[in-house]
């Protein structure tokens, strides 16, 4: 027997697999573990019948090949203990033998051999006839119930198989005619299977996230709707009133409506984005001057401890196409994030950095900054970092922000330093209109 081809290595195996070798024949050890090994699968070898029970009782494998002739115990005593235990009956044998005589054949198959190899072995039959039983394991085990037409039906090609090989009586069409009418049925079988699972997991994701949404808005919704109410009963007790605690109740009570404002708008923004509908129309613009006129725009409050300051950094090489009223969304939450993470206050700094291919906007704060540990789960949906305490929003900004990024093509990163502040980097590519165009809402 010769190597692998190159060409064939890995060509057989799609998806590797645990088989033990039990042979009492050193050389057909080294063999058939080469042979294996180099096409992908995990080998164990043993010596004797016994050492096989004992190996394959430990860790069953997931395929045997198993000699006929050994000292001690035979491979058919070996196969029929195999069957008759409850942790090792399922596993598919093959067995091999130089044996060539009828009634060896018909004896391996009946104590629950799927197979019979032939010495010396022949390299693509090996491979073959070992792929082609995983396989047929790995649906039996996949479909149980719902394949049981399909199994019986592989089980009668392996025995027309076997009697083609024993009696040779010219039935080589009818097998052929079997074979594609199995393939059909196990493709047909198995596109169902993937399309309910595609169908069940939409459907699952749909209701978590009008669960996570109607919980999430009627949160932020409580609190600005509570201090609203207290607001106006003030208001009603002061209506001769036109001092300074008057006019700081109307900005509390303004404040508050631009929260619940905000909140429906990332509820509807976040379903839109999930379902795909999302509207999208990108168009070119001059990100140094829509940078400049959101930070302009800003409005902190009187005596606010934060400052916010604007600069760029070179040139735009090429046009950046965005969708103006979604880039306003991701400056607005993540400006509003570092406002509100930043407690003691401090300069939040929004730089514009120009490269041959790209643009990077970063957004740095000098706040309480989010744990190492947390920072892969910061974009989650409806997930808060365990440091922020009452200061904590709903968790759907980061979750937002990250969703219109990937839409325009662009990617977003975050650095952090406990105590020290963060720093969030939007790239969008320059030139980029083909792949983010208008009208692709519901791509």
């Amino acid at each position: 027997m010769t190597s692998l081809p190159p060409a064939m290595n890995g060509a057989m195996n799609d998806s590797g697999g645990n088989i033990l070798i039990v042979d009492d024949t050193p050389d057909n050890l080294r063999l058939l573990s080469s042979l294996l090994s180099e096409a992908g699968y995990t080998v164990r070898k043993v010596l004797s019948g016994e050492l096989g029970l004992e190996a394959a009782q430990l860790e069953p494998p997931d395929l045997i090949l198993l000699d006929i002739v050994m000292p001690g115990m035979n491979g058919y005593e070996v196969c029929q203990r195999l069957k008759e235990s409850d942790r090792t009956c399922h596993i598919p044998i093959i067995f091999l033998s130089a044996l060539g005589e009828e009634l060896e054949k018909v004896q391996a198959f009946q104590i629950g051999g799927v197979d019979y190899v032939t010495k010396p072995f022949q390299v693509v039959e090996v491979l073959v006839r070992i792929e082609t039983h995983l396989k047929l394991s790995r649906l039996q085990i996949q479909l149980q119930q719902q394949n049981l037409r399909l199994q019986q039906e592989i089980e009668y090609r392996t025995a027309a198989e076997s009697a083609l090989q024993l009696l040779n009586q010219g039935i080589d069409a009818r097998v052929q005619e079997r074979t594609d009418e199995l393939q059909t049925d196990k493709e047909q079988l198995l596109q169902l299977q993937i399309e309910l699972q595609a169908a069940l997991a939409k459907e699952q994701c749909l209701n978590e996230l009008k669960s996570t949404l109607f919980t999430t808005l009627f949160q932020d919704l409580q609190t600005p709707l509570t201090v609203i109410t207290s607001v106006i009963e003030l208001l009603k007790q002061k209506e001769s009133d036109r001092s300074e605690s008057r006019n700081r109740h109307l900005k509390t009570l303004a404040d508050n409506i631009k929260r619940i404002n905000q909140a429906v708008q990332d509820a509807s923004l976040l379903t839109g984005i999930e379902t795909k509908n999302m509207l999208c129309n990108p168009v070119p613009l001059n990100l140094t001057q829509f940078c400049r006129s959101f930070v302009d725009q800003w409005q902190l409050p009187e005596n606010s401890p934060h400052h916010i300051t604007f600069i760029h950094w070179g040139k735009p090489p090429a046009q950046v196409y965005a969708d103006p009223s979604l880039l306003q969304q991701i400056l607005t939450h993540l400006v509003a994030n570092a406002i509100q993470f930043s407690p003691n206050g401090g300069t939040i700094l929004l730089e514009l950095v120009y490269a041959a291919t790209s643009v990077t906007v970063h957004i740095r704060d000098e706040g309480i900054g989010i744990p190492p540990e947390e920072l892969e789960r910061i974009f989650d949906r409806a997930y808060c970092a365990s440091n922020v305490d009452a200061i904590a929003g709903s968790g759907m900004g980061l979750a937002i922000v990250k969703s219109i990024i990937e839409r325009h093509a662009g990617t977003i990163v975050v650095s952090s330093e406990l105590d020290k502040g963060s720093t969030f980097s939007v790239t969008l590519p320059m030139q980029n209109a083909s792949v983010v165009s208008p009208n692709r809402d519901h791509a």
